[in-house]
Protein backbone atom coordinates (compact mmCIF):
# COMPACT_ATOMS: atom_id res chain seq x y z
CA UNK A 1 0.00 0.00 0.00
CA UNK A 2 2.83 1.97 -0.88
CA UNK A 3 1.04 4.22 -3.21
CA UNK A 4 -2.14 4.73 -0.97
CA UNK A 5 -1.77 8.90 -0.66
CA UNK A 6 -0.95 9.25 -4.10
CA UNK A 7 -4.24 7.54 -4.88
CA UNK A 8 -6.47 9.85 -2.47
CA UNK A 9 -5.12 12.95 -3.93
CA UNK A 10 -6.24 11.19 -7.51
CA UNK A 11 -9.65 10.40 -6.32
CA UNK A 12 -9.87 13.52 -4.85
CA UNK A 13 -8.75 15.88 -7.35
CA UNK A 14 -10.96 13.93 -9.80
CA UNK A 15 -14.02 14.90 -7.80
CA UNK A 16 -13.03 18.57 -7.91
CA UNK A 17 -12.31 18.42 -3.95
CA UNK A 18 -9.75 20.43 -2.08
CA UNK A 19 -7.44 19.36 0.14
CA UNK A 20 -9.34 21.47 2.94
CA UNK A 21 -12.53 19.75 1.79
CA UNK A 22 -11.41 16.79 2.75
CA UNK A 23 -8.75 17.31 5.66
CA UNK A 24 -11.44 19.69 7.87
CA UNK A 25 -13.15 18.57 10.91
CA UNK A 26 -10.31 15.49 10.81
CA UNK A 27 -6.95 16.51 10.84
CA UNK A 28 -4.74 19.52 10.27
CA UNK A 29 -3.67 20.23 6.40
CA UNK A 30 0.00 19.30 7.31
CA UNK A 31 -1.01 16.23 8.54
CA UNK A 32 -3.12 15.74 5.47
CA UNK A 33 -0.26 16.65 3.02
CA UNK A 34 1.57 13.91 4.63
CA UNK A 35 -0.48 11.31 3.98
CA UNK A 36 -1.45 12.59 0.52
CA UNK A 37 2.38 12.80 -0.22
CA UNK A 38 2.77 9.01 0.82
CA UNK A 39 4.82 10.16 4.07
CA UNK A 40 2.45 9.17 6.96
CA UNK A 41 -0.31 6.27 7.64
CA UNK A 42 -3.58 7.86 9.38
CA UNK A 43 -5.07 5.61 11.78
CA UNK A 44 -7.86 3.54 11.06
CA UNK A 45 -10.57 5.91 12.37
CA UNK A 46 -9.40 8.75 10.10
CA UNK A 47 -9.19 6.56 7.07
CA UNK A 48 -12.43 5.91 7.22
CA UNK A 49 -13.43 9.30 7.90
CA UNK A 50 -11.15 10.54 4.66
CA UNK A 51 -13.15 8.04 2.58
CA UNK A 52 -16.77 8.77 3.80
CA UNK A 53 -15.58 12.68 2.27
CA UNK A 54 -14.33 10.96 -1.14
CA UNK A 55 -17.56 9.02 -0.99
CA UNK A 56 -15.91 6.18 -1.89
CA UNK A 57 -16.18 2.54 -0.19
CA UNK A 58 -12.99 0.53 1.81
CA UNK A 59 -13.46 -1.95 -0.93
CA UNK A 60 -13.46 0.24 -3.60
CA UNK A 61 -10.61 1.79 -2.53
CA UNK A 62 -8.24 -1.27 -2.02
CA UNK A 63 -9.61 -2.50 -5.37
CA UNK A 64 -8.30 0.63 -7.05
CA UNK A 65 -5.33 0.81 -5.13
CA UNK A 66 -4.37 -3.41 -6.51
CA UNK A 67 -6.95 -5.11 -8.61
CA UNK A 68 -4.86 -8.34 -7.83
CA UNK A 69 -3.90 -7.87 -3.96
CA UNK A 70 -7.46 -6.93 -3.20
CA UNK A 71 -10.20 -7.39 -5.31
CA UNK A 72 -13.95 -7.00 -4.42
CA UNK A 73 -16.81 -8.91 -3.32
CA UNK A 74 -18.66 -7.12 -5.90
CA UNK A 75 -16.13 -7.59 -8.49
CA UNK A 76 -15.37 -11.56 -7.92
CA UNK A 77 -19.33 -12.23 -8.19
CA UNK A 78 -19.62 -10.37 -11.38
CA UNK A 79 -16.98 -12.67 -12.74
CA UNK A 80 -18.68 -15.26 -11.04
CA UNK A 81 -22.09 -14.01 -12.18
CA UNK A 82 -20.90 -13.49 -16.08
CA UNK A 83 -19.16 -16.72 -16.27
CA UNK A 84 -22.63 -18.77 -14.91
CA UNK A 85 -24.62 -16.68 -17.65
CA UNK A 86 -22.21 -17.91 -20.52
CA UNK A 87 -21.88 -21.48 -19.44
CA UNK A 88 -17.88 -20.64 -19.35
CA UNK A 89 -16.38 -23.21 -17.21
CA UNK A 90 -12.89 -22.16 -18.24
CA UNK A 91 -13.30 -18.36 -16.39
CA UNK A 92 -15.32 -21.07 -13.56
CA UNK A 93 -11.98 -22.76 -13.28
CA UNK A 94 -9.54 -19.74 -12.99
CA UNK A 95 -12.46 -18.12 -10.48
CA UNK A 96 -12.31 -21.11 -8.54
CA UNK A 97 -8.84 -21.51 -8.62
CA UNK A 98 -8.36 -17.42 -7.75
CA UNK A 99 -10.32 -17.75 -4.97
CA UNK A 100 -8.39 -20.38 -3.12
CA UNK A 101 -4.83 -18.30 -3.83
CA UNK A 102 -6.62 -15.46 -2.01
CA UNK A 103 -8.03 -17.74 1.11
CA UNK A 104 -5.10 -18.99 1.00
CA UNK A 105 -3.02 -15.38 1.43
CA UNK A 106 -5.73 -13.42 3.53
CA UNK A 107 -7.31 -16.61 5.41
CA UNK A 108 -10.61 -15.14 5.11
CA UNK A 109 -13.89 -16.81 4.98
CA UNK A 110 -14.85 -15.39 2.17
CA UNK A 111 -13.42 -16.34 -0.30
CA UNK A 112 -13.58 -19.47 0.63
CA UNK A 113 -17.30 -19.29 0.32
CA UNK A 114 -16.60 -18.23 -2.78
CA UNK A 115 -14.24 -20.94 -3.80
CA UNK A 116 -16.78 -23.54 -2.79
CA UNK A 117 -19.99 -21.88 -5.02
CA UNK A 118 -17.35 -21.69 -8.28
CA UNK A 119 -16.43 -24.94 -8.06
CA UNK A 120 -20.62 -25.90 -7.64
CA UNK A 121 -21.14 -23.74 -10.52
CA UNK A 122 -18.74 -25.59 -12.60
CA UNK A 123 -20.31 -28.83 -11.82
CA UNK A 124 -23.38 -27.60 -12.88
CA UNK A 125 -22.51 -26.01 -16.37
CA UNK A 126 -19.73 -28.83 -17.06
CA UNK A 127 -23.09 -31.79 -16.97
CA UNK A 128 -20.55 -33.43 -13.97
CA UNK A 129 -23.83 -33.99 -12.27
CA UNK A 130 -27.13 -32.68 -11.66
CA UNK A 131 -29.59 -32.37 -9.35
CA UNK A 132 -30.60 -36.49 -9.50
CA UNK A 133 -26.77 -36.96 -8.22
CA UNK A 134 -26.28 -34.51 -5.74
CA UNK A 135 -22.97 -35.91 -3.97
CA UNK A 136 -20.35 -33.31 -5.04
CA UNK A 137 -22.57 -30.15 -4.79
CA UNK A 138 -23.65 -31.37 -1.42
CA UNK A 139 -20.18 -31.90 -0.17
CA UNK A 140 -19.43 -28.27 -1.49
CA UNK A 141 -22.19 -26.86 -0.39
CA UNK A 142 -22.30 -28.02 3.66
CA UNK A 143 -19.92 -25.31 4.72
CA UNK A 144 -22.00 -22.62 3.35
CA UNK A 145 -25.40 -24.35 4.36
CA UNK A 146 -23.80 -24.80 8.10
CA UNK A 147 -22.34 -20.98 8.12
CA UNK A 148 -25.59 -19.92 7.47
CA UNK A 149 -27.39 -21.84 10.03
CA UNK A 150 -24.89 -21.07 12.37
CA UNK A 151 -25.48 -17.36 12.40
CA UNK A 152 -28.24 -16.01 14.72
CA UNK A 153 -28.71 -12.58 12.57
CA UNK A 154 -27.78 -12.59 8.75
CA UNK A 155 -26.39 -9.19 7.37
CA UNK A 156 -25.53 -8.11 4.18
CA UNK A 157 -23.32 -10.86 3.23
CA UNK A 158 -24.76 -13.66 4.23
CA UNK A 159 -27.64 -12.48 2.08
CA UNK A 160 -26.00 -11.93 -0.74
CA UNK A 161 -24.12 -15.38 0.02
CA UNK A 162 -27.21 -17.24 -0.22
CA UNK A 163 -28.49 -15.15 -3.14
CA UNK A 164 -25.45 -16.49 -5.02
CA UNK A 165 -24.95 -19.80 -3.92
CA UNK A 166 -29.21 -21.03 -4.18
CA UNK A 167 -28.76 -22.78 -7.63
CA UNK A 168 -26.24 -24.97 -6.03
CA UNK A 169 -28.18 -26.23 -3.11
CA UNK A 170 -30.68 -29.14 -3.27
CA UNK A 171 -34.31 -27.77 -3.94
CA UNK A 172 -35.64 -28.65 -0.49
CA UNK A 173 -32.54 -27.16 0.93
CA UNK A 174 -32.71 -24.26 -0.74
CA UNK A 175 -36.02 -23.52 0.34
CA UNK A 176 -35.53 -24.31 4.12
CA UNK A 177 -32.34 -20.97 3.66
CA UNK A 178 -34.90 -19.24 1.87
CA UNK A 179 -37.84 -19.41 4.56
CA UNK A 180 -35.17 -18.33 7.10
CA UNK A 181 -34.43 -14.88 5.68
CA UNK A 182 -37.38 -13.51 7.71
CA UNK A 183 -36.38 -14.58 11.00
CA UNK A 184 -32.35 -14.41 10.44
CA UNK A 185 -32.26 -10.95 8.30
CA UNK A 186 -30.75 -8.03 10.78
CA UNK A 187 -32.45 -5.06 12.73
CA UNK A 188 -31.19 -3.05 10.15
CA UNK A 189 -33.23 -4.99 7.05
CA UNK A 190 -35.44 -2.31 5.68
CA UNK A 191 -32.48 -0.36 3.65
CA UNK A 192 -32.36 -0.54 0.23
CA UNK A 193 -29.47 -2.51 0.14
CA UNK A 194 -31.15 -5.41 2.57
CA UNK A 195 -34.85 -5.33 0.58
CA UNK A 196 -32.83 -5.57 -2.80
CA UNK A 197 -31.11 -8.84 -2.21
CA UNK A 198 -34.36 -10.03 -0.32
CA UNK A 199 -36.11 -9.54 -3.27
CA UNK A 200 -34.01 -11.50 -5.68
CA UNK A 201 -33.69 -14.14 -3.02
CA UNK A 202 -37.16 -14.65 -3.07
CA UNK A 203 -37.70 -14.05 -7.03
CA UNK A 204 -34.93 -16.36 -7.39
CA UNK A 205 -36.65 -19.11 -5.23
CA UNK A 206 -39.64 -18.84 -6.80
CA UNK A 207 -37.83 -19.18 -10.55
CA UNK A 208 -35.88 -22.01 -8.86
CA UNK A 209 -38.98 -23.93 -7.78
CA UNK A 210 -40.94 -23.44 -11.36
CA UNK A 211 -38.13 -24.80 -12.87
CA UNK A 212 -38.73 -28.10 -10.55
CA UNK A 213 -41.73 -28.44 -11.21
CA UNK A 214 -42.91 -27.66 -7.43
CA UNK A 215 -45.81 -25.11 -7.82
CA UNK A 216 -46.88 -24.96 -4.49
CA UNK A 217 -43.32 -23.05 -3.33
CA UNK A 218 -43.37 -21.09 -6.77
CA UNK A 219 -46.60 -19.49 -5.23
CA UNK A 220 -45.47 -18.78 -1.97
CA UNK A 221 -41.99 -17.37 -3.12
CA UNK A 222 -43.60 -15.39 -5.44
CA UNK A 223 -46.10 -14.31 -3.35
CA UNK A 224 -43.19 -12.36 -1.28
CA UNK A 225 -41.25 -11.49 -4.04
CA UNK A 226 -44.44 -9.50 -5.41
CA UNK A 227 -44.64 -7.89 -1.84
CA UNK A 228 -40.95 -6.70 -1.93
CA UNK A 229 -41.38 -5.86 -5.37
CA UNK A 230 -44.45 -3.27 -4.85
CA UNK A 231 -42.30 -1.87 -1.97
CA UNK A 232 -39.79 -1.04 -4.11
CA UNK A 233 -41.50 -0.50 -6.84
CA UNK A 234 -39.19 -3.30 -9.32
CA UNK A 235 -41.12 -3.44 -12.20
CA UNK A 236 -39.33 -6.46 -13.46
CA UNK A 237 -39.03 -8.10 -10.49
CA UNK A 238 -42.47 -7.55 -10.01
CA UNK A 239 -43.56 -8.92 -13.56
CA UNK A 240 -41.42 -11.79 -13.05
CA UNK A 241 -42.87 -13.03 -9.77
CA UNK A 242 -46.11 -12.28 -10.74
CA UNK A 243 -45.98 -14.74 -14.22
CA UNK A 244 -44.27 -17.51 -12.18
CA UNK A 245 -47.36 -16.97 -9.97
CA UNK A 246 -49.62 -17.58 -12.84
CA UNK A 247 -48.13 -20.66 -14.36
CA UNK A 248 -47.83 -22.49 -11.25
CA UNK A 249 -51.28 -21.65 -10.73
CA UNK A 250 -52.27 -22.68 -14.10
CA UNK A 251 -49.86 -25.57 -13.65
CA UNK A 252 -51.50 -27.08 -10.28
CA UNK A 253 -55.48 -26.15 -11.68
CA UNK A 254 -54.34 -28.27 -14.76
CA UNK A 255 -55.51 -24.99 -17.29
CA UNK A 256 -54.43 -23.51 -20.04
CA UNK A 257 -52.28 -20.36 -20.36
CA UNK A 258 -54.60 -17.56 -18.99
CA UNK A 259 -54.67 -14.27 -20.04
CA UNK A 260 -52.36 -12.93 -17.27
CA UNK A 261 -49.60 -14.60 -18.73
CA UNK A 262 -50.04 -13.56 -22.05
CA UNK A 263 -50.45 -10.25 -20.78
CA UNK A 264 -46.93 -9.97 -18.79
CA UNK A 265 -44.99 -11.69 -21.60
CA UNK A 266 -46.17 -9.28 -24.26
CA UNK A 267 -45.14 -6.37 -21.55
CA UNK A 268 -41.83 -8.07 -21.30
CA UNK A 269 -41.13 -8.21 -24.89
CA UNK A 270 -42.53 -4.27 -25.12
CA UNK A 271 -39.21 -3.91 -22.66
CA UNK A 272 -37.22 -5.70 -24.93
CA UNK A 273 -36.41 -8.98 -22.83
CA UNK A 274 -37.03 -11.25 -25.63
CA UNK A 275 -34.70 -13.99 -24.44
CA UNK A 276 -36.22 -14.23 -21.14
CA UNK A 277 -39.76 -14.30 -23.11
CA UNK A 278 -38.22 -17.20 -24.92
CA UNK A 279 -36.72 -18.81 -21.75
CA UNK A 280 -40.68 -18.95 -20.41
CA UNK A 281 -42.50 -19.68 -23.91
CA UNK A 282 -40.29 -23.07 -24.23
CA UNK A 283 -40.85 -23.96 -20.59
CA UNK A 284 -44.68 -23.14 -21.25
CA UNK A 285 -44.50 -25.50 -24.17
CA UNK A 286 -42.72 -28.07 -22.04
CA UNK A 287 -46.00 -28.47 -19.88
CA UNK A 288 -48.44 -28.26 -22.45
CA UNK A 289 -49.86 -25.27 -21.29
CA UNK A 290 -49.01 -22.68 -23.76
Amino acid sequence: MNDYGTLLKKIRQEKGLSQKDIYEGIMTRQTYYLIETNANMPSFDKFLMILEKLFISVDEFLFLLDPESFPTENHLYHQLSQAVFKKDTESLALLTERSEQLYTTTNNKKYAHLNLISQAMFYLNSGQTTFDTIGPLKRLMLPIKQYLIGIDKWYLYELKLLNNSLYCFELSEAIALGTLVGEKIDTLGTLEQYQDIKLHIYLNLSCLCLDCQDYENTIFFSKLAKENAQTNYRLFEMIIASLNYEIAQAMIKKQPANSNITNYLTILESLDYQATVNEYKQNLKKNNIY
